[in-house]
């Protein structure tokens, strides 16, 4: 029985195709060996989580770093958190969502317009899914927009990233949502399923995201199995936590395994009112309180400078105190993912 990665199966075509019985599926999917989607009263599975159940095709764990708020630090944070990661030797890609396209700047990187995002998520660029010669042109799509990071000379980790980078025309696409034959919340994760298949060598994915909640952060956390959050230390900053949380649980019946993997203090500084009565409040929202980090990122004027680097502030100054916070951050993290 051949398999579509982005097809719905019922658990009797599954037992069908593979010799299995109802139950024994059944079992898996209870205890979470096997991940499917209840719909109704009746199980469901994605072709890409039977594939990776059989051990046919692994794929990277993917992290979207969102709010619903701007200045909270967010592109800063995607490109360090994966510098770190690529430091730890894994192989990450990285992809903008947010139409200021600022992680191409942090990586000291000109834009090519038609080699972004938009390409990868505009419909009509592409073929469908299981239309004839689709997966050539995924591989030619995804080939032509993996680009390679500077610096890798100097720097080993960045031989480790690569970078699908933004264009200021994702904003038209998302204005023009509403026109599309599918919702533009499936385009990313259709697009990393194909790419799961091609045999390209990835780890991780870091999405960063627009400061809201609309179509391009929704359809990142469609395809994504972890969220981070940093968050400015003001009420605004609080509000903008509650309703990223409330979007999550929302997208869990879309995507049952998305989880939060921090809430993450930006610009904090402990010997203030504001940080402390922040962190207070949060710790008693039943909503928030699980996922708040112990580290926060103090307020350091080089993290604020960061694109004046030419660097990601972990490669320009290794041993600041900036990077040795998110160092701990990506630590935190890492316990609530495994």
């Amino acid at each position: 029985m051949e398999i579509d990665v982005g097809k719905m199966y019922t658990l009797r075509e599954l037992a069908a195709g593979f010799q299995v019985s109802e139950r024994t599926l059944t079992r898996k999917l209870e205890v979470g060996e096997l991940r499917g989607y209840k719909v109704g009263h009746q199980w469901r599975v994605r072709g890409r989580d039977w594939l990776e159940y059989t051990g046919a095709v692994s794929g990277p764990r993917v992290f979207v770093v969102a709010n619903a708020k701007g200045g909270a630090g967010k592109s800063t944070f995607t490109t360090n958190l994966a510098v770190l990661r690529a430091q730890q030797g894994k192989r990450v890609l990285l992809l903008d969502l947010d139409p200021q396209g600022h992680l191409a700047t942090l990586l000291n990187m000109s834009v090519d317009p038609d080699r972004t995002t938009v390409q990868l998520l505009n419909e009509e660029l592409r073929l469908p899914r299981n239309a004839p010669g689709s997966r050539e042109r995924w591989h030619t799509l995804w080939t032509d927009l993996l680009q390679s990071v500077p610096g890798a000379g100097e720097h080993d980790a960045l031989s480790r990233i690569l970078l699908v980078p933004a264009h200021n025309d994702l904003a038209d696409l998302e204005r023009a949502n509403f026109h599309r034959t599918k919702p533009i919340e499936y385009a990313l994760r259709e697009a990393l399923d194909a790419l799961g298949t091609l045999g390209v060598d990835v780890d991780e994915v870091w999405i960063d995201t627009p400061p809201n909640l609309g179509p391009l952060t929704r359809n990142a956390l469609m395809a994504a199995h972890y969220v981070v959050s940093p968050f400015a230390k003001s009420d605004l900053g609080l509000d903008g936590l509650e309703r990223l949380m409330i979007l999550v649980e929302q997208y869990l019946e879309f995507n049952p395994y998305l989880r939060v993997a921090g809430l993450v203090m930006n610009y904090g500084n402990p010997r203030t009112i504001m940080h402390n009565e922040i962190r207070d409040t949060i710790r008693t929202r039943p909503s928030l309180a699980p996922y708040l980090l112990d580290t926060y990122v103090s307020e350091a004027e080089r993290f604020n400078q960061a694109p004046r680097l030419g660097l990601p502030l972990v490669l320009a100054e290794p041993s600041s105190s900036s990077t040795q916070e998110l160092r701990r951050v990506l630590e935190e993290v890492d316990t609530r993912v495994q």
